[in-house]
């Protein structure tokens, strides 16, 4: 079977994790817990499209991009919703990695592995 060319989309994927707190001010009643500042281990998958399959975007290289913008991140994030999060990690891997290039990216992070947000650009 032969897959065509025009029709492949080709990913590098890169996930880490990180610690921080945060907090929902104007949680409903029924989860008014979250209102009050609380830890999560967040964890980080992103998906960026790769337009050649010898190694045009290096994972190291790449993850280690990404720990310098969590390493940026304040452990107190605030109000920050894993969906902002998601928004701005996937911001500034279309500013470092997009140049010319529209690329499909995907972010996805979550509370402690269970729930989050994804985040798509499709170029």
């Amino acid at each position: 079977m032969s897959i065509e060319k025009e029709n492949m989309k080709i990913f590098i994927e890169i996930n880490t994790r990180f610690e921080g707190i945060h907090r929902w001010d104007n949680a409903p009643e029924a989860v008014f817990f979250l209102r009050n500042a609380h830890r999560h281990e967040f964890h980080v998958q992103a998906r960026i499209q790769a337009y050649h399959d010898d190694r045009e975007l290096e994972f190291i290289l790449v993850k280690k991009q990404i720990e310098m913008w969590v390493r940026a991140l304040s452990f107190d994030l605030g109000q920050k919703s894993c969906e902002m999060l998601a928004k701005e990690l996937a911001a500034f891997l279309l500013e470092k990695y997009g140049n010319d290039k529209q690329r499909h990216v995907e972010v996805r992070i979550s509370e402690d592995g269970e729930n989050g947000a994804l985040v798509l650009y499709d170029a």
